[in-house]
């Protein structure tokens, strides 16, 4: 009695794997039919039984069936896509432990790098929509799996500290940013995005730390030079943001922002002359800069309101020096007219722009225009 007992039980232990094999091959068969939610059914039952749970095939078939599910664009698998990837790449992973044999490999590998782009995809529609803690999350998920398959991913990286520092999670951004200068990955807009970060959190004598760095071993690179400078006009050390923005200037002639942002340091340091200079030479490159053709029309508007007010005070016999001094004013009127008027044809809602280009055509009674910009100014 004793033996028959032992070979009923040796048959349940045998009905109970071939049950369990037999499920996963129901999952491999509703997969091949595209019965998605039957596959899912069958297969995850699988995982936990101790009999299926440590072969590869399990879990290569596992992964097949997830990685179905999360592109499937068939919306009665709706409910199912959420996690979908992440236990499409547990499946992988764990086929690739259990593999002993390496039949699996090539096509997990496969899957994993594919997996690796969908991850990457989900990072940029995140920060498309300005998700972009979750685009962190994606981009780095995206890098970890193609180093799993022996790639090193640095766009990744790159995008994942990007959109750290943009949802404000600095240290986070400064950890990936790191992590990419151990990789020696050269590029030198690095040094500006971790100057960028320390200073988001407030550490400006880091933030500069970091940019002499990186103009330590990238002397000549442009947008290193930049991110200096910006940090120089933000501590407002005109002085300091000024020499580099000569040096900026020599190294692109062709930029007119550069040379506004001249004009614009010469005149918080009082020197006008060579603000002048700047500002032309930004107009020159670009004729409908708006904020050079205004600060420049400035510069002589207010020279010349300067003067009309030293001659406004002088002594009542003093008419000869007055009509001198007010032709004079006149003059500057009539030289900042050209470049406000332009200004106004970039921007015609400019409400400065308009009052001061009033002001002139009353000074110079200008009386057509005056009425034209009265009108504009009442709509």
């Amino acid at each position: 009695m004793k033996r028959i007992a032992f070979i009923i039980i040796a048959l349940l232990v045998v009905n109970v794997t071939f049950g369990q094999k037999s499920a996963r091959t129901s999952a491999f068969n509703a997969l091949r039919k595209g019965k998605l939610d039957e596959a899912v059914k069958y297969i995850e039952p699988t995982i936990t039984h101790e009999k299926t749970m440590n072969d590869a095939k399990t879990w290569f078939y596992r992964g097949n069936i997830w990685i179905e599910v999360a592109t499937s664009q068939d919306p009665k698998y709706a409910d199912l896509k959420p996690g979908a990837l992440d236990k499409a790449l547990e499946s992988y992973k764990k086929t690739l432990e259990l593999d002993e044999s390496g039949r699996h490999k090539v096509d997990a590998t496969k899957n994993l790098m594919f997996i690796a782009g969908q991850y990457y995809n989900e990072g940029v529609n995140n920060y498309n929509a300005d998700n972009f803690e979750p685009a962190v999350v994606s981009f780095l998920k995206s890098a970890d799996v193609n180093a799993m398959v022996g790639t090193i991913d640095t766009s990744a990286y790159q995008n994942a500290a990007v959109c750290a520092e943009k949802a404000g999670s600095y240290e986070k951004a400064l950890e990936i940013y790191g992590k990419l200068i151990e990789m020696e990955f050269n590029d030198p807009s690095i040094y500006g995005s971790m100057a960028s970060a320390y200073k988001g959190m407030g550490d400006t004598a880091k933030a500069f730390e970091i940019i002499a760095s990186g103009r330590e071993k990238y002397p000549s690179d442009f947008n290193i030079l930049i991110a200096q400078t910006n940090l120089f006009l933000a501590i407002g050390d005109s002085e300091a943001a000024l020499e580099n923005l000569k040096l900026a200037a020599e190294q692109d002639p062709t930029n007119p922002t550069i040379f506004f942002a001249v004009g614009a340091n010469y005149e918080q340091l009082g020197n006008t002359a060579d603000a002048e200079v700047a500002y032309q030479t930004a107009i020159d490159l670009k004729p409908d800069y708006f904020d050079a053709l205004f600060n420049l029309g400035a510069i002589y508007f207010n020279r010349a309101v300067s003067i009309l007010t030293e001659a406004n005070n002088l002594p009542l016999d003093a008419t000869d020096k007055y009509d001198t001094m007010k032709v004079e004013a006149n003059a500057l009127f009539e030289k900042s007219m050209p470049y406000l008027e332009k200004a106004h044809e970039v921007d015609a809602t400019d409400e400065n722009t308009m009052l001061s280009l009033k002001e002139i055509y009353t000074r110079l009674q200008k009386l057509e225009k005056l009425k034209e910009i009265n009108a504009k100014m009442a709509n």
